[in-house]
């Protein structure tokens, strides 16, 4: 067991914990994953029956390895994928399995992290269709995303990218 404290300026670390705190209600203690071919900062949030790696290698590269690790544990597994650009926004994308509650797994693409207006946090697509909502309970599907436009979908998107980045260069104030 591993303590899941705010990051220190370290992207995995800030993608662990913006996540993470999504899922659990207790961020003091999770569990690293011990190997099994996924990316080295991989971990296991037991209360929220997800495993959450990070990597910066673009996809497809590990979503086998997802997909195979959900089957195998029955339990949802989300990748995300993230590397610094000069742009202006930090471009993350997740893969994601859904494998828990002993269902048929289901496998999700290139979902880009999404803040909403009621504070949840989401993985949705590229447009329109299924999303995933982060809470509590885990991690759920959702048949309709929580935008009805996509200028909607791209405010949530920078809602998100804004507040990784307050977790990566906090500003500082005296």
């Amino acid at each position: 067991m591993i303590p899941l404290l705010k990051p220190a300026n370290t992207l995995p670390g800030a993608l662990h914990y913006y996540v993470a705190a999504e899922l659990l209600k207790n961020l003091s203690i999770i569990t690293s994953w011990p190997g099994g071919g996924m990316p080295a900062d991989t971990v296991i949030l037991p209360a929220a029956r997800v495993i959450l790696s990070f990597t910066c290698v673009t996809g497809p590269m590990f979503r086998n390895k997802v997909h195979d690790l959900a089957c195998d544990s029955a339990i949802d597994v989300i990748l995300l994928r993230c590397c610094l650009t000069p742009g202006d926004i930090l471009p993350v994308t997740a893969d994601v399995t859904l494998a828990g509650g002993g269902l048929a797994p289901f496998d999700m693409h290139d979902l880009s992290l999404y803040r909403h207006l009621d504070r949840k946090l989401w993985l949705v697509p590229e447009a329109f269709g299924g999303a995933i909502r982060l809470g509590h309970g885990g991690a759920e599907l959702c048949l309709v995303p929580p935008y009805e436009t996509l200028v909607e979908r791209a405010d949530g998107i920078y809602r998100s990218a804004s507040e990784l980045a307050a977790l990566l260069y906090p500003s500082k104030t005296n």
